[in-house]
């Protein structure tokens, strides 16, 4: 990643079979080279502006994406996003499909016979080690997941003594959560008061690789801090938009704007301190970790064989980021064992990189006051 990376001139002859659109020419933006196979098909004719989807602030365009949607950088919220948006109504009719077809999981019965087998489904998982270190454990707490997806979360937070309630816009994965895994569900665009009215409030909230997604992202955040009682938590996890610096010369060599096109915004660091003012929120944990899942992203996703699928398999694939990241896990536990073996301290071996150490993801625990 550390390479430049190639930009293709606006005005250029690159095409892309997956989505004959993006020959749209806009002039005068660099356009990124294809990384990800998955390119939405957006009507670009029709889209909207976008002002900052925080303060509201015009800022220009930048660049384009592989899918032809131009990206701005918000100096005042340090928030990447972008600038003209595909109709509404394409955007929600997008998700609707998005687990089979777009990004293929195992919603299959038997897939939920296994997360339901009684074991921790994700037992080193990194947010709820945090959640559950920060609030004093899990147990008796109310959990909610807004962008639930399979629910593999929430039944390793039930698994833990946690009460856990399910949101998605997915129709697929709402009865896959509420049907096999039986957890409640409250489905659609998360509510404050509809949510509420249903379940109460929680005293602890999740958005895993959620907060990108929405068109108005602050409605969610509002409603989720709506939905959490006063000292509540709610851990954000999204693409570090920080890694994209605040200057096109940055922001083209960013893997981030080439992969996972359905994305719409692009949080930093200084994004979450604007955010925590803003909403009077303390910040509990902020880190930075992880490398993007970059195997196979090239091909286009091959439908799930859910009779085929174990799952061991598919909570392996959710959790591996790339072969980059298994190799530096196996090396940093191959160290770890020598050092023990030899009867050394662990401050003089010399370890490889962390995994732990990238920059992909950004991880933010807020409380609410």
């Amino acid at each position: 990643m550390a390479s430049a990376t190639p930009v293709i001139p606006a005005g250029g002859e690159f095409r892309n079979a997956m989505n004959p659109m993006v020959g749209t020419t806009i002039p005068d933006l660099p356009l990124l080279p294809p990384l990800d196979a998955r390119i939405p098909k957006w009507s670009l004719n029709d889209c909207a502006p976008r002002k900052c989807p925080l303060c509201r602030k015009d800022n220009e365009s930048l660049l384009l994406r592989p899918d032809r949607l131009p990206v701005a950088h918000c100096t005042d919220c340090h928030l990447w996003y972008v600038s003209r948006l595909p109709p509404h109504d394409e955007i929600l009719k997008f998700y609707q499909g998005y687990w089979s077809s777009f990004r293929p999981k195992d919603l299959s019965r038997r897939y939920a016979t296994s997360l339901l087998s009684g074991k921790d489904p994700l037992r080193g998982d990194m947010r709820l080690n945090r959640l559950s270190v920060l609030a004093g454990g899990l147990e008796g707490k109310r959990l909610l997941e807004v962008g639930c997806g399979a629910g593999e979360l929430l039944v390793a937070a039930r698994h833990r003594g946690a009460t856990v309630f399910a949101n998605d816009v997915s129709n697929e994965a709402c009865a896959f959560v509420g049907e096999e895994l039986g957890i409640p569900v409250f489905q659609g665009e998360i509510s404050d008061s509809r949510f509420t009215h249903q379940f109460g409030q929680m005293d602890m909230i999740v958005m895993s690789d959620l907060i990108e997604h929405p068109v108005e992202p602050l409605v969610a955040l509002e409603a989720a801090l709506n939905i959490l009682r006063p000292g509540g938590l709610l851990l954000l996890l999204t693409p570090n938009g920080s890694a994209a610096g605040d200057n096109l010369h940055t922001a083209t060599r960013w893997v981030g704007f080439r992969v996972d096109l359905e994305h719409l915004q692009y949080l930093s660091t200084g994004t979450i301190s604007v955010l925590a003012g803003r909403y009077c929120c303390q910040i509990e944990h902020l880190e930075t970790l992880g490398y993007p899942g970059l195997d196979g992203i090239d091909r286009p996703p091959a439908p799930v064989g859910s009779a085929n699928r174990s799952l061991k398999g598919t909570i392996k694939s959710q959790l591996k980021k790339s072969k980059i990241a298994v190799k530096l896990v196996l090396a940093l536990r191959a160290a770890v064992a020598t050092a023990k073996e030899a009867g050394e301290l662990p401050g003089a071996v010399s370890l490889p990189q962390d995994p732990r150490c990238g920059d992909y993801h950004l991880v933010t625990v807020l409380r609410k006051k």
